[in-house]
Formats: C-alpha cells, sequence, structure tokens
C-alpha cells in the first residue's frame, strides 16, 4: 500500500517534476524583516564564537611565541634559565591568569566599598540629618 502512495505521487514526466519543483518551497523563503534579522543576528554570534574558539585553540601557539620571547628577554638580561623552567612559569601563570581572590580586609577595602554604596550612605546621612534637625527645631 504504501508504494502504491508513493508511486502515485512521484511524477510521470519531466514537466510534472518542474511544476513540483517550482511549487515546492524552501525552508525560511517566506521569512518576515524580523526574522530575518534575527537569523542574522545568529550568524553573526555563531560567527563572533568561531572567532573566539579560534584564538583559544591557538593557545599552542601563543605559548610558543611566549616562550621564545622570555627566552630572548632571558638571554639579554643575562640570566641562564632553561625552557623549562620558562615552560613552568607559562603553566603557573596561565593557570592562575582567570582566578578571584578576595581582597584582603583593610582600609583600602572599606573605602572601595564605601565608594559603591556612596549613594545609599549620601541617602542615609540625608535621612539622618533631616530627622536630627527636625528633632531639635521642632
Amino acid at each position: 500500500m504504501a508504494n502504491a502512495q508513493a508511486q502515485a505521487t512521484a511524477p510521470s514526466t519531466m514537466e510534472q517534476l518542474r511544476e513540483r519543483r517550482a511549487a515546492t518551497k524552501l525552508p525560511g523563503e517566506d521569512l518576515t524583516i524580523a526574522e530575518t534579522l534575527r537569523v542574522m543576528d545568529v550568524a553573526r554570534e555563531l560567527r563572533d564564537r568561531r572567532t573566539t574558539a579560534e584564538e583559544m585553540f591557538r593557545s599552542d601557539d601563543v605559548r610558543i611565541q611566549l616562550r621564545e620571547k622570555l627566552m630572548r628577554t632571558a638571554a639579554m638580561s643575562g640570566d641562564h634559565v632553561s625552557e623549562a623552567e620558562i615552560d613552568a612559569a607559562i603553566d603557573q601563570y596561565l593557570s592562575n591568569l582567570h582566578t578571584y581572590e578576595e581582597p584582603k580586609p583593610g582600609l583600602k577595602k572599606f573605602v572601595a566599598y564605601c565608594w559603591i554604596w556612596r549613594t545609599r550612605i549620601a541617602m542615609a546621612a540625608t535621612a539622618a540629618a533631616a530627622a536630627g534637625a527636625w528633632y531639635f527645631f521642632s
């Protein structure tokens, strides 16, 4: 029965085949402007991610260039360092490159938080001054 349906729907002449191809719509053929822009945004994002991925995969090239530069710098400064020591230093540097460390408590941290919360502190100081003025003048 499936074979009979397949034979019934199959075009018998080249003209019928051409008509069927002309009537067949491809996916995305009737896209609106908004849908087209959305598809273009996706394509742009994929391109950007591909570029980022290619840069990440080139990390071996970056590592080799960094090693060569450090070896030249060490030779110019008169330091006697081996490639193994340079590789170990690069590994340590890259392993700690994107790590977060909590800032140590102290005056600098306090001043930083005061700067972050400056609006809240100003509003609290204004409210306290208004409350104090109302208490003393009423």
